[in-house]
């Protein structure tokens, strides 16, 4: 039987890696290797993976909340105990300062979680294939920051509407599904009520078919 690329997630929200899990292991060109809710697990993970199963790609959130590992300590980490893996950060910042740093820190790719899609798996195996790989709005940034390099660049196109949702309300699903942040967090971002966020949230459920919060970041994930 044919083994697929071995993938390890590493991200402190519940929702992000079980979805990523489930979205991941339906790919046949995928191995779960497994998930981790922060850097120092991952780790461990690494560090007892039997010579053959070693991780092929590791996907690498950049906040953590409940670990002393900073983002960008953790790619260096990463890269130092895993050296043949190919580190791809997923995080929900898409400032240009933070997207170079994590570059110079040694990323094989930036997947920024707002327009990550079903394509991940795609992204894992163009990294393993020798490209640095970004999503699509984040492509002139890269671009710039990586000139003059030999590595090609290749973007994860932005994924296909398939659900009726307002860009606001899509906007507060993805910040509060995808990207993890609570209500009060996401009506701090979006500039408006927590009550606001809610029924945005409420009606976003309505279109996606679901009552669930990791439901609707698989069907987000997958628009």
């Amino acid at each position: 039987m044919t083994v697929g690329l071995r993938v390890l997630v590493v991200d402190d929200d519940f929702y992000v890696r079980q979805a990523l899990h489930s979205l991941l292991s339906k790919d046949q060109r995928i191995t779960m290797m497994g998930v981790a809710a922060t850097p120092e697990e991952a780790l461990q993970m690494i560090a007892v993976a039997q010579a053959g199963s070693e991780a092929d790609a590791i996907l690498l959130d950049l906040e953590f909340k409940q670990s002393e590992i900073g983002g960008l300590e953790a790619i260096r980490e990463m890269r130092r105990h895993a050296p043949k893996a190919k580190v791809l950060a997923l995080s929900i910042s898409c400032q240009p300062d933070i997207v170079r740093a994590a570059i110079r820190a040694g990323v094989d790719g930036y997947l920024w979680k707002t327009e990550a899609t079903d394509g991940v798996a795609t992204a894992v195996e163009r990294a393993c294939q020798g490209h640095f790989v970004v999503t699509e709005s984040l492509l002139p940034t890269v671009t710039r920051i990586t000139e003059g390099s030999v590595r090609p660049v290749w973007a994860l196109p932005s994924g296909e509407r398939r659900y009726d949702l307002s860009r606001q309300v899509e906007n507060v699903a993805r910040l509060f599904c995808i990207n993890g942040l609570s209500i009060k967090e996401t009506a701090e971002e979006m500039n408006i009520s927590e009550n606001t966020v809610r029924a945005y949230v409420k009606s976003a459920y309505k279109a996606l078919g679901t009552s669930s919060r990791l439901s609707a970041f698989q069907r987000l994930v997958a628009r």
